[in-house]
């Protein structure tokens, strides 16, 4: 049987919130995405507790409000921890690979979930 990754990456931005307080995870480690010293996401590495779990979404767009709950098999999985922050730091660009990284910043939140 395929075994699923331990670790999810959920995103918070102005438009987008991922509801965290969920019996089926653990937030591990919550990040601060910057751009050009403005806070454009955070990013919260889930530790998942239970493979039922759904994770609630909501989202305004041209005005109006969706909510959809989403089952965590869809969400793109990892191992461990280290994984999820390799994908963290592909997703920001904040590795170097981009002439924009330069005014790219991830860092850690002393909170997390927050």
């Amino acid at each position: 049987m395929f075994k699923l990754g331990k670790f999810i990456v959920l995103t918070n931005k102005e438009s987008f919130q991922t509801i965290l307080e969920n019996d089926g995870l653990e937030p591990v480690e919550t990040y601060h995405f910057y751009f050009f010293n403005q806070l454009r996401a955070k990013y919260t590495i889930a530790k998942v507790l239970d493979e039922s779990a759904k994770i609630q979404l909501f989202e305004n767009f041209e005005g109006k409000e969706y909510v959809n709950h989403i089952a965590v098999k869809f969400f793109e999985r990892f191992e461990t921890i280290e994984a999820a922050r390799e994908e963290l730091n592909e997703i920001v660009k904040a590795s170097g690979n981009s002439e924009d990284s330069v005014n790219s910043k991830l860092i850690k939140s002393d909170e997390v979930a927050v």
